[in-house]
């Protein structure tokens, strides 16, 4: 069965990865894209990961409950599946989110593939069953979605707060939302402040 996809802001917040090998790497690397607090517990850490995080977020040796107890999430990444099976158990108890690399029948939460394009943030799953099928799929998904876009999701998100605060109608703020939107695309570019201010029909900018 497919898994419900949920965004969470974990930007700040204490992400904490068990494992200190390759794929925990790449864990570590997709958690600094959200600029979360990465910390990493493992009896061997890799050099990559060394030269990714500061000193005071990488500590040798056990993860305990009392270093899992205060994280937004926890990833389950050593090699050795006894320990991230009592990650899971000590995660699943407490109520934090776990994902566990060798067991997804043990997670919380499935990682998915991510494209991240700005705050244009897409993340592919499937279920857990194909990992190399959800990097096939993201690796179309960003050929297919144009560096523009990213600008675009800025600009529109900062006219979105203007046209709000001017123009009290509900229709009105969707009319001109859209029209906004419907010419950025159509240009593939963001809007001038000449071509924002002829579709609002104000000078707002």
């Amino acid at each position: 069965m497919a898994h419900f996809p949920i965004f969470i802001d974990i930007k700040h917040k204490k992400c904490l990865v068990i494992g200190g090998g390759t794929v925990a790497l790449r864990k570590v690397e997709t958690l600094l894209r959200y600029e979360a607090d990465v910390q990493v517990i493992a009896k061997e850490v890799c050099e990559e990961i060394t030269a990714l995080l500061p000193e005071a977020a990488i500590r040798k040796g056990s993860a305990g409950e009392e270093d899992i107890r205060d994280a937004a999430l926890v990833i389950a990444a050593t090699s050795d599946r006894q320990t991230n099976r009592e990650v899971a158990d000590v995660c699943h108890r407490l109520g934090i989110l776990v994902n566990v690399i060798d067991a997804p029948e043990e997670c919380s939460f499935i990682f998915p593939a991510v494209v991240v394009k700005g705050d244009i943030s897409i993340g592919i799953n499937t279920g857990g069953k194909s990992p190399l099928v959800s990097r096939k799929i993201r690796g179309n998904i960003e050929k297919a979605i144009p560096d523009s876009y990213e600008h675009i999701a800025a600009q529109l998100g900062e006219l979105r707060e203007i046209v709000k605060s001017r123009f009290p109608e509900e229709k009105d703020r969707r009319r001109i939302l859209r029209g906004l939107a419907a010419e950025a695309f159509e240009k593939d570019r963001m809007l001038t402040r000449e071509e924002i201010n002829t579709i609002t029909g104000q000078d707002i900018i």
